[in-house]
């Protein structure tokens, strides 16, 4: 959905490898699996309405905003915020950017049709997940796109949080969602998962 975004990362120091493809980034072939998986198990994404929680810098949300109705993103960390303003306000101008504040500001008047989340729940403490899922069942939020840190298989849970001892927040996940595709695509064995509100 972004072929001229292979390279799109260099210039912020991107890692580029060699292909039978051509040059391109990791952070550009990962939101592109994303997306794969997002359009095979979700209602048209040129229909749907994106939320980008923990978004980062804004790696998933400039190539999803070539095909989505619409992608605004949030993250609690002000850092991430104020880069990922730069980083959509350069290559994708229709994201909206929002900070937590912002975002808590414009509740309940928000809207959404699918919530995503790559990695950041792994860095959250329960509570702050348990707390997302909240804001998410008051939205009355139908989809969620998780991308998880660790591995399906063998002994490591890849729905685990980083405080001391690590819980798996998959429960939460699971007492609010239905698992409607979990996939290990790409170059590592994080688990892609769609999830439908029950």
């Amino acid at each position: 959905v972004d072929e001229d975004g292979k390279l799109r990362d260099k210039e912020f120091g991107a890692r580029v490898v060699k292909t039978p493809f051509g040059e391109m980034t990791r952070m550009w072939l990962d939101g592109n699996i994303e997306i794969d998986v997002m359009r095979r198990h979700l209602p048209p994404l040129e229909d749907l309405r994106f939320l980008d929680i923990g978004a980062g810098y804004g790696r998933l949300a400039v190539p999803l905003s070539r095909v989505a109705a619409s992608v605004t993103c949030v993250d609690a960390v002000p850092i991430s915020t104020q880069v990922c303003t730069q980083y959509c306000e350069k290559f994708a101008p229709s994201v909206t950017v929002l900070s937590l504040a912002d975002f808590r500001a414009k509740l309940p008047a928000l809207s959404f049709d699918v919530a995503c989340n790559v990695h950041s729940w792994n860095e959250c403490s329960y509570d702050q997940i348990a707390r997302w899922l909240e804001v998410l069942r008051n939205m009355n939020v139908p989809w969620l796109f998780t991308v998880s840190h660790g591995r399906l298989v063998g002994a490591e849970t890849p729905y685990r949080t980083w405080e001391t001892p690590m819980r798996s927040w998959r429960p939460l996940l699971e007492a609010e969602y239905h698992l409607i595709a979990e996939e290990t695509i790409g170059l590592g064995d994080h688990p892609q998962a769609i999830w439908r509100r029950k």
